[in-house]
This record gives C-alpha cells, structure tokens and sequence, in this order.
C-alpha cells in the first residue's frame, strides 16, 4: 500500500488561529498504474483550458478565493470542477485518507525537534495507518511517502520516524508499516503525490472555515474516511488535535 502524504498550514478565518494538516491517500500498489492513468485522462481536458501539461494538480492553484467567488457569480468553475472530478474518481476506488488536523502550536509544524522523540502528530497517524492495513490489508504492509520539504526538514523527520519504529516498544508494534519512509516532489505527472495535496487542501479549508469547500468536504468524509473501534470507542482516519481554546471547525 502506497501511503502518500502532504501538507498545509491554514489559518481559521474567523479566530485568526493557525494550525497545520498532514493528511494523504492509501493507493493499493498494484493500482498504482491505472489509477495514475486514470487521473491523468481526468486532466487532460483541462490541458490549455486552465492548466499547461507540466502543471501539476495543486490545491493553492486551483482551489482559491477566485474559484469561489466565480462559482458565486457563473454557478460553475473549471478548477472546482476539475478537483470534484478527482476526488470523485478517488472515492469511486474507495481510496481511503488518513490525517492528522492539529490546532496545538508546539505540534503544528509537522517538523520533529528531537530525533529520539516523535511528535505526536505523527503517531496519531501511524496508529490509523497501522490499524487500517491489519483490519483491511492483513498481510501486506504500508510504504510512507511524504512531500518533500527540503533536505533539513526530511532528515530530522526521517530519522526521528525510523528511531520511533526501531527503538520504541510502540513503534515496533505498528509493524505493518516500512520503517523507512520516503519522500516525492509532486511536480509533472506525479498523481499520488497530488491526489495527496488535493485532499490535504480540502481538509484544510473545511478546518479554516471555508463554506464554499464544503460539498467537496462532504465527499472525503462521507466516502473517504476509514471508519473503525478501538475498544468500544468509534475513530476515523482523520484525527483532529485541538486545546481548549481552539476552534471546532
């Protein structure tokens, strides 16, 4: 399973609080191929319209404040609809996303302080991982693809991720995952990566606030979200972390 993670750092609109989303897809390995076909049909006439064919799939671009406000005025939008039509095709392949929605400052950054002590966010999201491939994928095992973010900021999380699943009783529990994580650029034709950063822009917004993103919300969490229990408690794929003074969304 090919796991593939972004992220986007927000501000809610209202209360002027930041806070950051790492979320992505699961993409069945032996999928792969065809599902990046198909995302690539799904572009294409699009192409000279409102993309060149080295463009890429980014969120910023074509879920902005012009989009919006044109689908206010005409009723429709190339770029929404473009973004409608991806994550309906992810939905359809019942592609799963999993994430973390973190509110707390210390954490938000997604950037590990200390190789010997992984963040929280991180193993929020390595639970879900780990729980959704034993119960959905027994056997198999997960393959973690980050955006890349420079070289400093992949090493610092590459070696603090390799030392929680090496060194920590913890970590070695969630053994369905690769220990050794590994990093893209979305860039060109690189559609997990993008489908990735699509998801992550629509998570973002709905946390920021945004009404105009909520029919696109309504697909990830009605159709995209894992659903499972730990114990008798219900959880899904995406996990929000707040403080008391945070937003709800």
């Amino acid at each position: 399973m090919l796991i593939f993670l972004d992220e986007s750092f927000r501000q809610h609109q209202r209360l002027k609080t930041r806070f950051g989303v790492l979320a992505g897809a699961a993409i069945p390995e032996e999928l792969f191929p065809s599902i990046q076909q198909g995302l690539y049909q799904i572009r294409r006439p699009y192409d000279q319209m409102i993309l060149k064919p080295e463009h890429g799939l980014k969120g910023h671009d074509l879920l902005t404040r012009t989009t919006y406000r044109r689908i206010e005025r005409d009723g429709y939008s190339y770029h929404y609809n473009l973004v409608q039509e991806v994550l309906e095709y992810a939905a359809k392949y019942r592609i799963k996303i999993f994430g973390v929605v973190c509110f707390r400052t210390e954490f938000h950054t997604f950037s590990c302080a200390d190789e010997k002590l992984l963040d929280p966010t991180f193993r929020y999201l390595f639970e879900r991982i780990d729980r959704y491939m034993k119960n959905e994928h027994p056997g198999k095992f997960a393959k973690l693809i980050f955006d890349d973010r420079g070289r400093q900021t992949n090493e610092r999380n590459s070696r603090a991720i390799t030392n929680f699943f090496a060194r920590s009783h913890l970590g070695a529990g969630y053994d369905s995952i690769v220990r050794v994580p590994f990093f893209a650029i979305g860039r060109g034709h690189h559609y997990g990566m993008q489908l990735a950063d699509l998801i992550t822009t629509v998570v973002a917004q709905r946390f920021a606030g945004e009404k105009a993103v909520q029919p696109l919300w309504r697909i990830v969490q009605r159709r995209m979200l894992y659903h499972c229990e730990i114990g008798k408690l219900p959880i899904t794929s995406l996990k929000v972390m707040r403080t008391k003074n945070e937003p709800g969304g």
